[in-house]
Formats: C-alpha cells, structure tokens, sequence
C-alpha cells in the first residue's frame, strides 16, 4: 500500500499542470459551494433547514436506515463512469465537472450545517463529512487526476501519433480497485457508524 502511495505523490509531483488544474477546480467549486446559500430565497433556505432537521431526527428516532447496497453502488457507479470516461477522447470537461459538483456538494452540506445550527453546526459538520466524504472527495480527485491523463495521451496517440503506453493503463486498472475498495469501506462508515456518531451528539 505504500508503494502505492509513493507512485500516486510520484504522479502528481510529475504532471503539476494537470494537478493543479484540478486544484483550482476544486477550490472554485468549494467557494461557489460555500456562497451558494447566501443566493438562495429565504422559502429555499427554510426548505433546506426542514430537510436537515428532518433528517438528523429520523437518525435520532431510529427511523432512518441507510441502504448499504444503494450506497455502494451510488459511489462506485461513479467510479466506474470517471474510469471509462478515462478512455474516451471528450472526457475532460465531463471529469472537470464531476469534481466540481463533488466539491461544491461537500462544501455546500457544510455550510448548510453551520447555517441551521450556527456554532454548533461546525462540530456537526465535522463529524457528518469527516472521514468519509472528504475521503470519497481525495478518492474522486485521484482517479479523475489519472482518468484525465489517459484522455490527453489517447488525444496525443491519435493526433501526434504517439505510442499510447499500456504500463499506464495497467497502472490505472490497479488505482481504480484500490478506489473502489476504499468507496466501499467509506460506505460502510457511513452506513454503520456515522448514525450511531448523530445519535450520540444531535
């Protein structure tokens, strides 16, 4: 697993323009995510407070029940669409707003959070994204960094005729199990641990 690390830090120091270009993706969306409530009509924003009271209530009443399947699949699924669209020739701007949409709905969840409970919504904010939504957000990073490689070297092959190496692609299949092993065990954080972590603080 170390090295496995060492070759994703090796990757990422190597292609700092790709890197960074995500980088800055993620930053705007995290701010358009943090503002977006600021914009919302007060009838959106009530809505949005009924919904999150409504929500840590079932968790606190017993009613809410999380379907681990659903979970899985919803995560994965979109593992499996950023790893195909990794060979496809029109998938950048698709990964660049799967990333953005990732990082405006984490830190939009956030400010809502702190917008309905005010200082105390921080901790609660704190415990419903950390571990496993910042973890799924590095994951997506991750696999889409690398999905966005792949689309530049196929463009390069066809249009440079460049030799498309198939090192890499093996290099890729291996990132994308690792992600979606890592999804699943999030998943079940979510499923299993986070409700009883509500109950105990809501």
């Amino acid at each position: 697993m170390n090295k496995i690390f060492n070759i994703i830090f090796e990757d990422l120091r190597k292609d700092k323009s790709i890197y960074y270009s995500l980088i800055i993706a993620i930053l705007i969306s995290v701010i358009f995510g943090l503002l977006f409530i600021t914009i919302l009509k007060a009838s959106d924003k009530t809505l949005l407070t009924e919904n999150i009271n409504s929500y840590f209530d079932s968790i606190k009443e017993g009613r809410y029940h999380i379907n681990i399947l659903k979970t899985i699949l919803s995560n994965n699924i979109l593992a499996i669409l950023i790893f195909i669209l990794g060979f496809s020739v029109i998938g950048i701007p698709i990964l660049v707003f799967i990333l953005f949409y990732k990082g405006f709905l984490l830190s939009f969840s956030i400010t809502s959070l702190i917008y309905n409970f005010k200082v105390d919504g921080i901790f609660f904010s704190f415990i419903y994204v950390f571990p496993h939504h910042v973890l799924n957000l590095i994951c997506y990073f991750i696999l889409i960094y690398y999905s966005f490689k792949l689309c530049i070297k196929i463009i390069h092959a066809l249009t440079k005729k460049k030799e498309l190496n198939f090192k890499y692609i093996k290099k890729y299949f291996i990132i994308f199990l690792i992600i979606n092993i890592t999804l699943v065990i999030t998943a079940l954080y979510e499923t299993y641990i986070l409700p009883y972590l509500i109950k105990m603080i809501y």
